[in-house]
């Protein structure tokens, strides 16, 4: 995102989450989500790419008007997918902005 002064406002978060599990032929396959890349248009957007490899497969963006939109959507996904039976194989956030979605991770984390 950039400032009216044509910097790169590098304050806003980044945050990676990678889940996996194994289909019914006991083959991985993974759902990222990421909001690394910005929208020309929207504010608040996130990607999601899943597959049988994180470099391969369908990919989906999200985009919303307000971080609140964002936010329950992220939790919503999230759900869904510990609820599928995919676990947490990776997680970073650069910062605290997404506090709120580590109860449900910790829930699908591989112990």
């Amino acid at each position: 995102m950039f400032t009216q002064t044509g910097l790169i406002d590098d304050t806003r978060g980044e945050m990676m989450i990678t889940l996996y599990r194994t289909d019914h032929d006991d083959r991985i396959v993974y759902y990222s989500i990421n909001d690394r890349q910005g929208h020309l248009f929207w504010a608040y957007t996130f990607a999601v790419n899943w597959g049988p490899a994180l470099t391969a497969g369908r990919e989906k963006v999200y985009a919303f008007e307000s971080r609140r939109d964002m936010d329950r959507k992220l939790q919503e996904l999230l759900q869904e997918r510990i609820r599928d039976g995919y676990r947490v194989l990776y997680t970073y956030f650069r910062s605290h902005e997404y506090e709120h979605l580590r109860p449900a991770l910790r829930k699908a984390a591989v112990s």
